[in-house]
């Protein structure tokens, strides 16, 4: 008897189906209920099959026939993280209710990226032009590589760029996935793929610019993408597995994967093969345990020995004073885009303008510069 496998948090975000196996999904509430369209019971009757479903949220359990069908189940050692948004009318009710007297923070930091820069966001979710597409895509495997090469790690979204880069434009256009962006002076400094599930979004790939460090952009990303999601009636904001801080900072459920084997109630030979099933899962669970502690021990030792120490020194900010014959450069050019990091840390402590700011080379001082704002100033030392 044939054993199928189903990845049904795959099948349900990134495929925006429910498997057929299913007659609906139980959502978290009674109303949650969602009906499988595409459900045949007649063509499941004739199905002589064992099903192995797993990654099972427990906030969105399948509907099964119990005539037809027998169940044997065990929790998974990964769990996923959420955020459900009834109650909330806006970005800002949420992060007082999840963050209390450091909503602020967050708040601040959105203020702080808006008066520093020109800021603009803009979520495409239904029509976006291929050319369009294109650019933000290029933009995003560029994010993507600078950000995993500084953390000295491997981007396993990397690996599959080609795939993701082809199915997601159909997607967005079906309204089955949506890309946001963060543009500064309408560059991309935030690119973010999602997809959407019966009003529910799954925030899938997402990177930045890294030069903008200071800013916490993920914490603007979120914000801003729950506030979308609040004014577009979604009900819950995915954010999937992996136990990641700020994943437990935002979200407001915590919840279980389950993996499920169903199989024919009347048949001898079907249970026997669904008890070896779960033998099989329930030993695959342990060792992902064991593996998992034993990859966060060494995670976190490689980043100990892998710490990069800074390449220059930035003296404390100061008041304006130095000789205005000094050269300027350009730190939007490629020959000085290594500055560009430094220009912004300058931006984000004195909260000045971008535009408000100069670079100038110390003459007698090898790779010496300053960033200069209106009335403050950094010594930067190569």
């Amino acid at each position: 008897m044939k054993i199928d496998h189903v990845d049904y948090f795959f099948e349900i975000f990134e495929n925006s189906s429910i498997p057929k196996l299913f007659s609906g999904i139980e959502g978290a509430e009674e109303r949650d209920t969602i009906a499988n369209p595409n459900y045949d019971e007649n063509e499941i009757k004739g199905l002589n099959k064992i099903y192995s479903v797993f990654f099972i949220p427990d906030y969105l359990k399948p509907i099964y026939s119990t005539e037809l069908f027998k169940l044997k189940k065990v929790d998974q050692f990964f769990k996923g993280y959420a955020i459900f948004l009834d109650g909330f009318e806006s970005a800002d009710a949420y992060i007082k209710f999840r963050f209390r007297s450091n909503a602020k923070g967050i708040r601040r930091r959105i203020k702080r990226l808006e008066t520093c820069f020109d800021i603009s966001y803009k979520t495409y979710y239904g029509n976006i032009k291929q050319e369009e597409y294109d650019v933000f895509m290029d933009c995003l495997h560029e994010m993507l590589v600078r950000r995993f090469e500084q953390r000295n790690d491997v981007s396993q979204t990397l690996t599959q760029w080609d795939r993701y880069k082809e199915m997601y434009f159909s997607l967005i256009n079906e309204k089955k996935a949506s890309l946001f962006v963060v543009l500064e002076n309408n560059v991309p400094i935030v690119v973010s793929l999602n997809h959407h599930f019966e009003k529910r979004l799954f925030s899938a790939i997402s990177s930045y610019d890294i030069d903008y460090g200071k800013f916490s952009l993920g914490s603007v990303e979120i914000y801003k993408k729950l506030d979308w999601c609040l004014a577009n009636d979604h009900v819950s904001y995915e954010m999937g597995m992996g136990d990641l801080t700020y994943k437990r900072e935002w979200c407001n459920h915590i919840y279980n994967f389950e993996h499920q084997v169903i199989y024919p109630q009347k048949s001898i030979i079907a249970s026997f093969k669904a008890s070896l099933e779960m033998m099989k899962v329930s030993v695959k669970e342990f060792i992902f345990k064991l593996a998992y502690v034993k990859y966060k021990e060494y995670k976190s030792k490689r980043k100990k020995s892998d710490k990069i120490e800074p390449t220059f020194k930035a003296s404390a900010i100061e008041n304006i004073q130095y000789n205005e014959d000094y050269p300027s450069v350009d730190f939007t050019t490629k020959e000085y885009d290594f500055l560009r990091n430094n220009v912004f840390d300058f931006l984000y402590s004195s909260i000045e303008n971008v535009k408000d700011v100069s670079v100038v080379e110390v003459p007698k001082e090898e790779k010496t510069y300053l960033i200069l704002g209106k009335s403050k100033m950094q010594k930067i030392a190569f």
